[in-house]
């Protein structure tokens, strides 16, 4: 069933068309500021005021009448506040058993009655996150992409939508090559027990060092990238294997956090099937891009700058360099009118070392692959950070000079801000840091940075202490940083800080999991008898308010899959754990009430709780254990 906003905004409406304001005045209808004022209250009367020319509070007379002659369901009256709201004061037995009803449904069926601008989107959203490059253990930035990523994918899916989700491999760029270079040039040996995705971060740090006194070995890697993008060749092969168990130890730490995807696409197959050639060969013929004939990037082909977009450097518009090695963007150009399906051309597919629910792209038809449901995506969503804007627009750029403006319209870059380190954290990774600076950023190649891995067991180490068991711990861990990852905005740097990330007090996803066990624990101890339910004559304030924020679930909902913004999901939730807290802090204890309908009752807001934050939880990525 509808929520109860919704239903005064369509009953608002059609009070307005009555009164012959024209459908495309916008009606608002928020929560009150003072209970006393009512429930619900519209500002509209204020809105229509200059339209109408009328006073505010003759407009809201005339809107007040029309909508108590409408019987507008779950409302018992309408009043006027000055300066002209309209309030809505519900009805609270058939509000209750609304809410209370949604929750059951909710439970049982594991859907919701959305608001109707919460309609999926037509065919296919494709959401490509994570792409942490195969060239070292992922860290707690590679985390924040991957959870992001993750946790739209999962709204869009709870909302309606059909979803896709890719994990890009670059086992063709600059970090892999600089690895190998180091494992065959620096001689640095596999410690006894070390992970190979650590091992290969030490490497990386120690290369990446050792340019700086040996320009020399830069020559070797140029020359692993040529015979990488020749293919065919030993260094190739010694490239894809490194890549390839990298890839291995990134899923087994993304699996920790219940992150997944559907398909691994490689760029070593983006280039070995010929996608960039023919994206290339689409821009030249459509004059998308220049040769250079001169000048810093002569030899070089360029996406021109179109308008007065052209705050990126001169390297991010080039595509293929002067050496014919085509460029990142060159590549993601490809992958994208790819992901469109407007190149043309398709990988093979497999099932990721033998794994069926994963599947991986191949250069190569090999038996058993599977037919193409990849790609033809109405929708793309790129989920990279900041520093890649300019070079995302590059992509969009190329698809409407190709002429696709809906697709260039419908290439989402998602972009979300990095991960830095607090003097705090920096000082527990013996980090140092400049007087007067505040953080510090992570950086792989100096070796600056929190791994995902060290993270989550730090956390478990920490609140194993109060877990019941380490199966418990490790979950309640698991949902604690990725909670922390999501509650900032996107356009928010985390200064990341071990104490603050950890917490098991106030906003945190420890204090939500709490809220979801002690809801659990009570509906363990208060059986359901099975008889209906009797809402009191007068509600407690603080149960009042738990009503407001269960029903406020769908269009919670709504709104994170508009904005694509995860935090909108985790105030929502904090905010519904709260009102549990005052709901279980505020009232008499339902395990204690003595009468039977009252306890009833009280037993419902309870089992309304869970369900919705349970919901809540799983749609974020957490679990909703029921004990910890």
């Amino acid at each position: 069933m509808a929520d109860t906003r919704t239903l005064l905004v369509e009953a608002v409406r059609r009070a307005l068309d009555g009164m012959g304001v024209d459908a495309s005045f916008e009606v608002v209808v928020e929560r009150s500021a003072r209970p006393e004022f009512g429930d619900w209250s519209s500002p509209a009367a204020l809105g229509l005021a200059r339209i109408l020319r009328r006073a505010p509070a003759a407009i809201a007379a005339e809107l007040t009448e029309s909508l108590e002659a409408a019987r507008v369901s779950r409302v018992r009256a309408w009043t006027v506040t000055p300066p002209g709201y309209v309030n809505a004061h519900l009805d609270d037995r058939t509000w209750t058993e609304a809410v209370l009803g949604s929750a059951t449904d909710l439970e049982a069926t594991g859907s919701d009655d959305l608001p109707k601008d919460a309609a999926a989107a037509a065919g296919k959203t494709l959401v490509e996150h994570t792409a942490t490059n195969p060239n070292k253990a992922a860290h707690i930035g590679h985390l924040r992409n991957a959870c992001i990523g993750d946790t739209v994918a999962r709204v869009l899916r709870r909302t309606g939508h059909t979803v896709e989700v890719n994990n890009y491999i670059d086992d063709t760029g600059v970090q892999v090559a600089d690895v190998v270079v180091g494992i065959r040039e620096l001689g640095i040996e596999q410690q006894p027990g070390e992970p190979f995705d650590q091992y290969c971060s030490r490497v990386y740090i120690a290369v990446s060092a050792r340019y700086q006194s040996d320009p020399a070995l830069l020559e070797q890697r140029r020359a692993v990238l040529r015979e990488v993008e020749e293919g065919g060749n030993e260094t190739a092969v010694f490239v894809k294997d490194v890549a390839r168990r990298i890839v291995n130890a990134h899923l087994a730490t993304m699996r920790r956090f219940d992150i997944a995807y559907d398909l691994l696409t490689w760029e070593s197959d983006i280039i070995g099937l010929g996608f960039w050639r023919q994206a290339f060969e689409l821009l030249r013929e459509s004059e998308a891009i220049v040769f250079v004939e001169s000048g810093k990037l002569a030899g070089c082909w360029v996406m021109p700058a179109e308008g007065n977009d052209d705050e990126g450097d001169d390297d991010t518009k080039v595509l293929v360099k002067s050496d014919g090695i085509a460029t990142y963007t060159a590549k993601d150009i490809a992958y994208q009118l790819w992901k469109f399906g407007l190149l043309g051309r398709d990988f093979f597919y497999v099932p990721w070392e033998g794994n069926p629910t994963l599947m991986t792209t191949s250069a190569l038809p090999q038996q058993g692959a599977s037919t193409s449901h990849f790609g033809h995506a109405q929708r793309v969503i790129n989920v990279i950070d900041a520093r890649q804007a300019y070079p995302q627009r590059v992509v969009q750029r190329a698809l409407r000079r190709l002429h696709h403006k809906r697709e260039a319209d419908n290439s989402i870059h998602l972009s979300y801000e990095v991960v830095a380190l607090t003097p705090a954290a920096a000082a527990e990774l013996g980090v140092a840091i400049e007087e007067g600076r505040d953080s510090v950023a992570l950086s792989g190649r100096r070796g600056i940075e929190v791994r995902a891995d060290d993270l989550l067991d730090r956390a478990i180490a920490r609140l194993t202490a109060n877990a019941r068991d380490a199966a418990g711990a490790t979950v309640v861990a698991a949902g604690a940083v990725r909670y922390y990852l999501l509650k900032f905005s996107l356009n928010q740097i985390i200064a990341f800080d071990f104490d603050e990330a950890l917490r098991v007090t106030g906003d945190t996803g420890v204090y939500l999991q709490y809220a979801h066990a002690r809801a659990a624990g009570i509906l363990r101890k208060v059986s359901d008898d099975g008889q209906s339910i009797e809402v009191p004559s007068e509600l407690h304030p603080a149960e009042r308010e738990l009503l407001h924020s269960i029903e406020a679930y769908s269009r919670a909902l709504t709104e994170t899959a508009l904005a694509l913004s995860p935090s909108l999901l985790t105030t929502y939730a904090f905010g519904l754990a709260s009102a549990f807290s005052d709901f279980y802090e505020h009232t008499p204890a339902v395990v204690r009430e003595e009468d039977a309908a009252m306890r009833r009752y009280r037993r419902a807001l309870v089992a309304a709780t869970r369900a919705t934050l349970a919901d809540a939880l799983h749609t974020l990525g957490m679990a909703a254990p029921d004990q910890v």
